[in-house]
């Protein structure tokens, strides 16, 4: 009997540190499961020159600064700065870039390497520092989920959770007989208090993970949102491209036909004289002005993004072959009427 009892006051108080134990990883894995992708990509730059060993340090601070960020992120287009670290050894910088996909971090390194090259020869070229790729960007490892940590991190929660919960059973039972079968109400009384505390801290355990896993799904569903934009974005540059090149493409028609027409017409004889009568009104080289047009389209304020684009990119290609007080020839009055003939007074 003894051993069976002790036996049972093992499991009684054994259990509690288990289911614990249990819950924390249970939680680590739901952490893990909704941690998004992370990978990150590696390259390094080696300094070459008298001062490398000087300036070495001068450039991995440049590395880690906001330039060569704002730089990646108007090259690549991105949303956000990119996440990267530079660190040095000796006189070969390397740098780290970090990205939700393995294309994505390689990318972003070797581009970030291509812009530490560049504002190194920019700023210290003149003091014989150069600066040259030693590899090419490669990805080196998945950062992120981090299955391991989690459930080591929650595992020992649960075990402390459990263990809290499991002490003051332990202590009443070994300050208690064996064969005794009264309990003393003060001992049982704190014993429901330390049970309520252990509980208490078990549910705000819970709702942080659940708070954690919530904000980590909200920080996923974002990225989507954000790479869904960017893809937009492409191809409105893409369109903006070929609308650009069809403009001008149809400018560079009209002055070649205008060039044309000047060679083919004929010099005009000169005209008879002609008797006095009274002065005629000068007309103006063409019927538009640049000017006036350029005014006309800022005044439209209901217009949508797309004419007003298309209107400042027929502008940018007219005002080349614009006179100095913003007059256009006449051959460009047909184009101004079929662009901008909803705008012009009737």
């Amino acid at each position: 009997m003894p051993v069976r009892a002790e036996l049972e006051r093992t499991v009684r108080v054994a259990w509690p540190v288990a289911a614990g134990l249990l819950l924390g990883l249970a939680i680590g894995g739901v952490w893990t499961l909704l941690q998004p992708d992370r990978y990150a990509a590696e390259t390094h730059v080696v300094l070459s020159g008298e001062p490398a060993a000087r300036l070495a340090p001068a450039v991995e601070t440049l590395a880690n600064g906001s330039v060569v960020q704002e730089n990646v992120r108007q090259t690549l287009r991105l949303s956000s700065a990119p996440d990267l670290s530079a660190s040095l050894h000796k006189s070969v910088p390397g740098i780290v870039a970090k990205a939700g996909s393995r294309e994505r971090a390689r990318q972003v390194d070797a581009e970030a390497a291509q812009v530490v090259t560049q504002v190194v020869a920019a700023r210290f070229g003149a003091q014989g520092l150069q600066a040259s790729l030693l590899d090419p960007a490669h990805v080196t490892d998945q950062t992120s989920p981090t299955p391991g940590r989690n459930l080591l991190i929650c595992g020992l929660l649960g075990l402390v959770a459990g263990g809290a919960f499991a002490y003051p059973r332990s202590r009443h039972r070994s300050a208690s007989p064996l064969g005794s079968s009264t309990v003393d109400p003060g001992v049982e009384r704190r014993l429901k208090q330390r049970v309520d505390e252990v509980t208490k801290r078990e549910r705000a355990l819970a709702r942080r993970a659940g708070e954690l896993a919530k904000r980590e799904a909200g920080v996923e569903q974002r990225r989507g949102e954000l790479d869904q934009l960017e893809a937009r974005l492409k191809q409105r540059d893409a369109e903006l491209g070929e609308t650009e090149q069809q403009l001008a493409a149809r400018v560079g028609e009209i002055a070649a036909s205008q060039k044309e027409l000047e060679v083919r017409a004929p010099e005009p004889p000169p005209p008879p004289p002609e008797p006095v009568t009274a002065p005629v009104q000068a007309t103006r080289a063409g019927s538009w002005n640049i000017n006036d047009l350029q005014r006309t389209v800022d005044s439209q304020s209901g217009a949508t993004p797309e004419q007003k684009e298309e209107w400042t990119s027929y502008l940018f290609f007219l005002r080349e072959h614009a006179a100095s007080d913003g007059s256009l020839p006449r051959q460009f009055d047909g184009l101004v009427e079929d662009v901008f003939g909803a705008l012009l007074p009737g």
